[in-house]
């Protein structure tokens, strides 16, 4: 998934899943996150979460902001060209996740893996998976 999603958007798995999340927390009617959400979100520590918001910066995805009333609290806004980027990753990242599910053997797999792959994604990509894993049967 890693070179898949490199190849085609240029970023690494932490880096378009950081989208995801910033862009479910503006979903989910936040508007904006807070580092510690995002990296709550993730699961990376405070300092991988503040140097994976500084690459993220740098190439124009999102934008950070102090809040006025706590000055140690950073909230952190998608730009367009994040939400372009997760409209083209998402169906990228469906792709390579079919076809990892497709390359396995469901009988010489862990299960808890299997469900994980089929449920975890969150993006629709669990209906494609089951229709792939059906079809490959």
């Amino acid at each position: 998934m890693e070179r898949h999603l490199h190849r085609h958007l240029g970023l690494g798995v932490s880096e378009f899943y950081a989208l995801r999340t910033l862009s479910e927390g503006v979903r989910a009617g936040t508007g904006l996150l807070h580092l510690s959400d995002l990296a709550n979100g993730t699961g990376l520590s405070q300092s991988a979460t503040s140097r994976l918001v500084t690459r993220l910066q740098e190439r124009g995805l999102i934008t950070t902001h102090t809040v006025s009333n706590d000055r140690r609290s950073v909230e952190i806004e998608l730009t367009a060209v994040a939400h372009d980027v997760l409209r083209l990753g998402s169906p990228l990242l469906r792709q390579a996740v079919e076809e990892v599910v497709r390359q396995l053997h469901v009988e010489e797999t862990d299960k808890d893996l299997l469900r994980y792959l089929r449920g975890g994604a969150g993006d629709g990509v669990s209906a494609h998976v089951r229709q792939a894993d059906s079809a490959a049967r």
